[in-house]
């Protein structure tokens, strides 16, 4: 039976799918945003920092340039000391013209450092300097400080956090926002169709995997199989029907006109008055007409097989029995083609079959054996007991037998002899009667055959105590 949307893993279905993609989509686009705002934040705190420094470098360019110029180390080093009073500069040095130390400070920065901040605005201190000038043209030293980013940006570890839980609610709207418009618009409609499609899966115990919208790929592409193999049989069975219905015409004109033509004949007295004449024109006459009802008779039953409207009568048949009520026609069909017949016929158990129809499919048989026999040839005919469950009949011909390639559709409707030949008549129904009488019958029918050494048609029955129930085509 078909998996229905309700038997489907709760992990496999669409909607629980659809909601996987709707938050990696979410968190995604989310994670997105909220990047892109803390990297801006982070590159205006870099901007900041440059300003903060020369705002720091601005405020102590003069009197620093004062006391390197009069080579003042008291007032150099309180100056350097008074500028770590600006909680993000770490260190400070004033030096000479000749790159001496007129001034050092320094202090700890006490604010946190995390791998967040460190990697977003640096780990460790930025330099800065500013050259002092007492004139345009007086160098006297210069004014170095140090600042620490993160302490110069207060505040920003807390803003990142922020724009990250940001990013989480609006990813978790984005993501129910999305998952509402799949439900309405697709994934509803597709679990409706999955359970429409699942009632008319195939009844063969496999069971389509993956979610509802899997389930419908994998029921096209067998109804697409099955539209391409039924678009084929349909297509060959046109072609079959065309080629029977353009033989037709010469099939029945033939033994029609043979008729009409030696009565017309008799009618107008031609060997009316030699008894050897008019018993030739009568004999032809019965041969054209039995070759006519022949005809009509496979295409009548061919057509109520089909319909369905043949009933099979069932009951335990011995196989020799039938084959010895018969044995007389068989011998006049055979003799008429001057061949010789044999019959082989082993005791065996009663199979299960309708007498009458098991009496056509021998018959059908035998006169495809003598129609496509090579002259002298024999014919036999028999039954062998192939095992405890079953009797095979068989009927051997000594004819040209049948090429390999065209064995698969030696059984097909409206196919005609073994190589097609259009001297000899019928048509083309007597093997595909035999095959749906046969299978009616709970058997099976095939061929083996040489070519050049003839063909052997077997039909296998169920004995009596391995009989199927009754079946009607």
């Amino acid at each position: 039976m078909a998996n229905t949307p309700s038997t489907i893993p709760f992990r496999h279905r669409l909607s629980v799918r659809q909601a996987q993609i709707a938050v990696a989509i979410a968190v995604a686009i989310g994670t997105v945003f909220a990047l892109a705002q803390i990297l801006a934040d982070a590159s205006d705190e870099r901007e900041s920092l440059e300003q903060h420094a020369a705002f720091v470098l601005d405020y102590a360019s003069l009197p620093a340039a004062r006391a390197a110029y009069r080579l003042d180390g008291v007032g150099a080093q309180e100056l350097a000391q008074s500028l770590l009073s600006d909680p993000a500069v770490t260190r400070a040095t004033i030096q000479d013209d000749f790159g001496e130390p007129l001034a050092k400070a320094k202090q700890d920065v006490s604010v946190r450092h995390s791998v967040v901040t460190d990697f977003l605005l640096g780990s460790g201190p930025v330099s800065f300097e500013r050259k002092l000038h007492i004139n345009l043209d007086t160098y006297v030293g210069t004014l170095k400080i140090e600042v620490d980013p993160v302490a110069a940006a207060p505040g920003f570890e807390q803003r990142t956090i922020n724009s990250i839980l940001s990013g989480l609610v609006k990813s978790m709207l984005l993501s129910i926002m999305l998952l509402i418009i799949y439900q309405n618009m697709v994934t509803k409609r597709v679990a409706r169709l999955a359970s429409q499609v699942a009632l008319t899966g195939s009844e063969d115990g496999q069971k389509a995997g993956g979610d509802e919208l899997d389930q419908l790929e994998q029921r096209f592409h067998e109804w697409s199989d099955t539209l391409q193999t039924a678009a084929r049989k349909a297509e060959q069975a046109n072609n079959a029907k065309t080629v029977f219905l353009a033989s037709m015409s010469h099939e029945m004109r033939t033994p029609l006109n043979a008729v009409i033509g030696y009565a017309e004949m008799l009618d107008l007295g031609i060997g009316i008055d030699n008894p050897k004449t008019r018993s030739g024109y009568l004999k032809s006459i019965v041969f054209a007409g039995r070759q006519l009802s022949k005809l009509l008779g496979d295409i009548l039953d061919f057509s109520k097989i089909e319909a369905g409207a043949l009933d099979f009568h069932l009951e335990a048949v011995s196989p020799s029995e039938v084959i010895q009520e018969n044995a007389s026609l068989v011998q006049d069909m055979v003799g008429e083609k001057g061949l010789t017949l044999k019959i082989d016929i082993a005791e065996c158990a009663p199979v299960i079959a309708d007498r009458s129809r098991l009496r056509q499919v021998i018959l059908n048989l035998v006169s495809n054996a003598v129609k496509y026999n090579t002259p002298g040839g024999q014919v036999r005919i028999g039954c062998a007991c192939t095992s405890s469950r079953t009797v095979r009949l068989f009927v051997a011909d000594t004819g040209i037998g049948i090429p390999h390639d065209q064995l698969d559709t030696l059984f097909s409707d409206f196919v005609r002899g073994r190589h097609h030949q259009p001297d000899i008549p019928g048509a083309g129904l007597g093997l595909a009667i035999s095959k749906l009488l046969t299978e009616g019958m709970g058997g099976t029918i095939g061929c083996d055959s040489k070519l050049g050494e003839g063909s052997i048609f077997w039909v296998d029955l169920p004995t009596q105590s391995d009989a199927p129930p009754a079946a009607s085509a």
